[in-house]
Formats: structure tokens, C-alpha cells, sequence
């Protein structure tokens, strides 16, 4: 019943809570006023993306010990919006099932940088910041986060990943993106 009632939690937020920055006022620091807008921008001008989960993997000591799940699967929906460079803002939600076979929760807003294409195929590397929700982490009680993220792009399909830094390890999870 927790998981369902953060998951909901966290949609709304998603959903409802974005449009309440798309208005900076003129007395706003030009900061802020730049954060609002790359916010903001693939929420009213952005195209719809689908994510798609399915790989985890662990790392040093922290993990050695313990039997975990290397199949993330899970999914969820976007939108991005893309600037005159091909650099891309997104916004996104999604669940998979984390190390412990746990739903774990995600929303978040991603900025990445993406090379100049060679053919179809382009990387990128950026940040993303939002929030998480684990069962094993004060029972599924938002988290921010803050981390790294590295893409590699074939058209319209990405392949993005993250790396989770822990004391003595780290965790990783890939994540599919088409953006429709």
C-alpha cells in the first residue's frame, strides 16, 4: 500500500507541480529565471518519450557478499525538448524493480550534451536531478538525487546510463529511451 501511495504521490507531483515554475517574475535572478526555463521547456513544448529498464549491475565490496538483481525491468514516460544544438532537456517518471527486487520509484529533469551526429549515432553526457524512493530507505520516503548521466544515440533510441557511487562500490542501471 506504500509503494502505491508514493508512486501516486510522485505523479502528481509530476504532472501538476511543473506548470507552477512557467511563470518567473520579472524581479526573478536571470538564474533562476534560466533553471524555470529549462524546466519548463519540455513540459509545454516537448515531445513524448518511453523508457524502458532492464539491467542493473553492482560492484565492489559493499555488494560482494549479497545475491542482487541484475534485471532492472521497468518502464515509464517523458517528454524532451531539444535546442538549437541538439542538446536536450528532459523530464521523465518511471519504477523498476531495484537491487532487492523492490519497485523503485523515479521523477526527475535531465540536461545532456550530445556530440555532433556521425551518421545516426550521437553520445551525450550530462546530469540528472530529481528524486527516488526505495523500500529499504526509510520506506519509500522521496529522496533527491543527484547524478551523472552518459547516452549513446542511434536516431530516435537511446541508450542511457548512470552510476550510483556507494562507500566501497557502485551500482549502475541502463535505461532505453525512444523518443516518439
Amino acid at each position: 500500500m506504500k509503494i502505491k501511495k508514493t508512486l501516486c504521490l510522485m505523479a502528481v507531483a509530476f504532472i501538476f507541480e511543473w506548470p507552477m515554475f512557467a511563470h518567473a517574475s520579472d524581479s526573478s535572478p536571470a538564474w533562476q529565471s534560466s533553471v524555470v526555463g529549462h524546466v519548463v521547456q519540455p513540459y509545454q513544448d516537448g515531445s513524448w518519450d518511453v523508457y524502458l529498464t532492464g539491467c542493473n549491475w553492482h560492484t565492489g565490496a559493499t555488494f560482494s557478499k549479497t545475491k542482487l538483481n541484475a534485471k532492472g525491468f521497468g518502464g515509464g514516460m517523458g517528454k524532451h525538448w531539444s535546442d538549437a544544438s541538439g542538446h536536450q532537456d528532459m523530464l521523465y517518471a518511471f519504477a523498476f524493480s531495484d537491487s532487492y527486487k523492490h519497485v523503485q520509484p523515479v521523477i526527475g529533469y535531465a540536461r545532456q550534451w550530445f556530440t555532433k551526429p556521425m551518421g545516426p549515432l550521437s553520445f551525450g553526457a550530462g546530469f540528472t536531478v530529481g528524486f527516488t524512493a526505495r523500500s529499504d530507505m526509510f520506506h519509500y520516503l522521496p529522496l533527491p538525487m543527484a547524478l551523472p548521466v552518459f547516452s549513446m544515440r542511434v536516431n530516435k533510441l537511446s541508450l542511457m546510463s548512470t552510476v550510483i557511487p556507494r562507500r566501497r562500490g557502485a551500482l549502475g542501471l541502463i535505461v532505453a529511451r525512444y523518443e516518439l
